[in-house]
């Protein structure tokens, strides 16, 4: 009776060291996995930007996945911070899937954000280099509210501010704006139908814009 239970007992402790491997490159290659939602392109306008005078435009474009029946909803947000990664803004905008267009076989659609060049405390900020993180998320109506199904990976890169000096003397013109794109991390929601990365809890429902201040 002993022995049979410490068979027993060895048997599961063999399969536990067996199956673990497999249960953690099934995670891995999960979060690996390319992303169906992507951002592949930031512009923003004008340039150069000075606060004081029109809101800087940040031109989003985002590839979507081939199939968009089930989804709703495109939101796009940024997080605006200063080098010592203090947050100063956050803009957010929903809009429905209305828009779409398709380059080299693949759907993508642009929102653009406007910034005014304020801070938290809505004064303008000086002249700088600022730094932002952009997402994209797909979202679907179930029982009445919007609930999110994929999010890109970030991308991340800096705006330029100038003062309304430097302004007057250039011509404002359309400026790509490189960023790099953080690719990991998981892209789908978990078992438990939740955003596996830190969503903003109070990000509004219904489609528009809006914007908050982080501090």
């Amino acid at each position: 009776m002993i022995a049979s239970r410490l068979t027993f007992i060895s048997l599961l402790t063999l399969l536990t060291f067996v199956l673990a491997p497999v249960s953690l490159d099934a995670k891995r290659k999960r979060r690996t996995s390319p992303s169906p939602l992507k951002i592949v392109g930031i512009t923003t306008s004008p340039v150069p930007f000075a606060p004081g005078h029109e809101p800087m435009a940040i031109t989003v474009t985002v590839e979507l996945p081939e199939k968009l029946d089930q989804f709703d909803l495109l939101e796009v947000s940024s997080l605006i911070s200063v080098p010592t990664r203090r947050s100063i803004r956050f803009l957010v905008k929903r809009q429905i899937l209305d828009t779409v267009t398709i380059k080299d076989g693949k759907p993508r659609m642009t929102t653009t954000l406007l910034w005014d060049g304020k801070d938290q405390t809505r004064k303008h900020v000086p002249q700088g280099t600022y730094s932002y993180e952009a997402r994209a998320k797909l979202m679907a109506h179930e029982e009445g509210f919007a609930k999110v199904k994929i999010v890109s990976p970030f991308a991340r890169g800096t705006l330029d501010v100038s003062s309304p000096q430097t302004l007057a003397r250039q011509a404002p013109h359309l400026e790509h704006v490189p960023f790099v794109s953080d690719e990991a991390g998981p892209d789908l929601l978990n078992e438990e139908g939740e955003d596996p990365v830190v969503t903003d809890s109070d990000q509004p429902e219904n489609a528009g814009t809006a914007e908050k201040s982080e501090l």
